[in-house]
């Protein structure tokens, strides 16, 4: 019996058992200590910040920009991208007041806004200054009324050369946009047509003068001009193109003329900015 209980045993158990003693505290030791140390390499590391999309949408904000002077005697073309062949979006006059709000990389055009219109492009650059901070803001200054008795003529530049862009009536009302370099010609507005050019700045005034009574004007409306009973009132008919009509009165705001026309007698209000001098 105790011969075939030594023959059973077998040596093997003890060095498995051996074994598992050395290697798993080994294995567990060095799973613990690779695990912190990239716990620590992680850590010391700085965090990469996100890198925006090439396709992401810019914000339609754009923040106020440097208040400037237009220096240009001739004023500027405000054109929609920053190259001479780009279209034209709109214009700024000598002496008026924009915003820059950046500068071209090639130095040469400088983009801006200008309030008024709210229109954003760009300019040459070298045609702007620092706004003079005793100077009056274009919010500030009065609205123009025409005051040549015969009417004045609306040109697209400050020369009595330049093209005709229309015909200014009598006490018609515009919007001011600025002066020439020496204030004898100023820039304006027509507020109905949003029309732009060059009027002599000596035949106009800052508060409306009295229409005169008794003198001949002609309806300035290519799809025609409505008489009406009264300011605002009920149409009485609709008066064509060139039509000639006598001035009777003014309305106390002097937007309204009261005409008795010439070729049929008949009399009503009509809305003096479409009516032009003969």
């Amino acid at each position: 019996m105790a011969s075939r209980l030594r023959k059973a045993s077998s040596p093997w158990p003890w060095v498995i058992g051996l074994l598992l003693a050395t290697v798993l505290p080994m294995t567990a030791s060095f799973i613990l200590v690779r695990l912190g140390l990239n716990h620590w390499y992680q850590s010391t590391q700085p965090r990469p910040q996100p890198v925006p999309e090439m396709n992401t949408p810019q914000t339609d904000v754009i923040p106020a920009g440097a208040r400037m002077q237009v220096t240009a005697p001739q004023g500027l073309l405000v054109r929609a991208q920053p190259h001479g062949d780009s279209p034209v979006v709109g214009t700024a006059a000598y002496q008026q007041t924009l915003e820059r709000l950046a500068i071209s990389p090639d130095q040469e055009w400088e983009q801006v806004r200008l309030p008024a219109q709210q229109v954003i492009g760009w300019v040459r650059a070298g045609n702007l200054q620092s706004f003079p901070a005793a100077a009056p803001s274009p919010a500030a200054l009065p609205n123009l009324w025409v005051t040549a008795q015969d009417g004045l003529i609306l040109r697209r530049e400050p020369s009595t050369d330049a093209v005709v862009i229309t015909g200014l009536a009598y006490a018609q009302e515009l919007i001011f946009m600025g002066y020439n370099s020496d204030k004898t010609w100023v820039q304006v507005q027509i507020p109905a047509t949003q029309a732009t050019g060059w009027v002599k700045a000596e035949y106009t005034r800052s508060t409306p003068p009295t229409e005169r009574e008794g003198r001949q004007v002609q309806v300035n409306a290519p799809t025609g001009l409505v008489l009406r009973q009264e300011p605002h009132g009920s149409a009485l008919t609709t008066l064509p193109d060139r039509e000639q009509l006598l001035i009777l009165d003014t309305s106390p705001d002097g937007q309204w003329l009261k005409v008795s026309v010439v070729r049929t007698q008949q009399e009503g209000w009509v809305n003096r900015q479409y009516t032009q001098p003969l």
